[in-house]
């Protein structure tokens, strides 16, 4: 199946103007990311997706599914992926098409496309955004993880009540570039609200940074402003962040956090949608943060409206 996985990802990586194509994982340190991120699929064919999910994450990590709010902590995380399993002799292969690593090579986050195929069905192909840790003559494990256009919980889905974790203690230079990485989503969210999403989107983006189209990669600020763009009378989006975290380096981190999206149903009614998201952050060359992925999903709750 990494074959057509491979080929998907040749076919529909690309939606850009002038913006490059991500940076590919080449140095040996970003390599063993890429390597662990691709290789779950040999594993997932051994012990099932389920398991391997739950031995590459952290005991704090967060998992994003559709359908249900976000899961933190590995006992949340495990009732959720247990409560809706693949189907017997479903083969699932995941395949990294970009992403990049903190300074102190502690951090790193990958992005692709995950391939899922069940007996007799049609291969289903979904994305995925990977934020990984490791500590010092350890493996790489997961902190966060988005499915986007991924599978959606059943319904009822009940998991372990699961907030966001506390902030961690840590010295102050770290403390102060976490709360920039908040504070570059914050004011993120504050553009969209003021100028709209499609100008928020492509001011803030890295130059080679990524958003999912459906369902090509878009790169790029160009070509994430005339994606918007086009979707800019269909709803308004809002957002704030609920969890941030940066790498000891203070250059790479991510944000977690909730959205609406306020739209009209069929009758002309506002609809409202809620969902949760995934960020991952790069500092600039000037200090700034800028965005190099950026992908969600929908959370439980609709507003009135059909």
């Amino acid at each position: 199946m990494r074959p057509l996985i491979v080929t998907l990802a040749l076919t529909t990586a690309c939606r850009s103007h002038t913006a490059p194509v991500p940076a590919v994982i080449r140095d040996p340190a970003r390599d063993t990311v890429f390597q662990q991120d691709q290789a779950r699929g040999d594993s997932a064919a051994l012990h099932g997706s389920t398991d391997v999910m739950l031995a590459l994450l952290r005991p704090d990590a967060a998992y994003l599914r559709a359908g249900v709010p976000a899961a933190y902590g590995i006992d949340a995380i495990r009732s959720l992926l247990r409560a809706s399993p693949d189907s017997p002799g479903t083969k699932v292969s995941w395949q990294p098409l970009g992403g990049g690593i903190s300074d102190d090579l502690r951090l790193a986050y990958t992005f692709g496309v995950t391939a899922r195929a069940a007996a007799n069905s049609p291969i289903r192909f979904e994305r995925y955004i990977a934020f990984w840790s490791r500590n010092k003559g350890e493996p790489w494990r997961i902190a966060a993880y988005a499915e986007v256009n991924g599978p959606v919980a059943p319904e009822p889905t009940v998991i372990p009540e699961s907030p966001p974790p506390p902030e961690p203690q840590a010295p102050k230079p770290i403390a102060e570039a976490r709360a920039n990485v908040w504070g570059a989503d914050s004011a993120f969210a504050d553009l969209g609200y003021r100028m709209g999403s499609a100008y928020a989107f492509s001011n803030t983006v890295a130059a080679d940074g990524v958003v999912f189209g459906n369902p090509q990669l878009v790169i790029g600020p160009r070509a994430i402003e005339d994606f918007l763009s086009g979707r800019g009378a269909e709803s308004s989006l809002t957002w704030h962040p609920v969890f941030a975290a940066v790498a000891g380096s203070r250059d790479l981190g991510y944000t977690i956090g909730e959205y609406t999206s306020t739209g009209r149903g069929p009758t002309g009614a506002a609809v409202q949608r809620f969902g949760k998201y995934l960020t991952v952050w790069k500092r600039q060359p000037n200090g700034t943060w800028k965005f190099v992925v950026d992908g969600g999903n929908g959370s439980p709750g609709r507003q009135t409206g059909n």
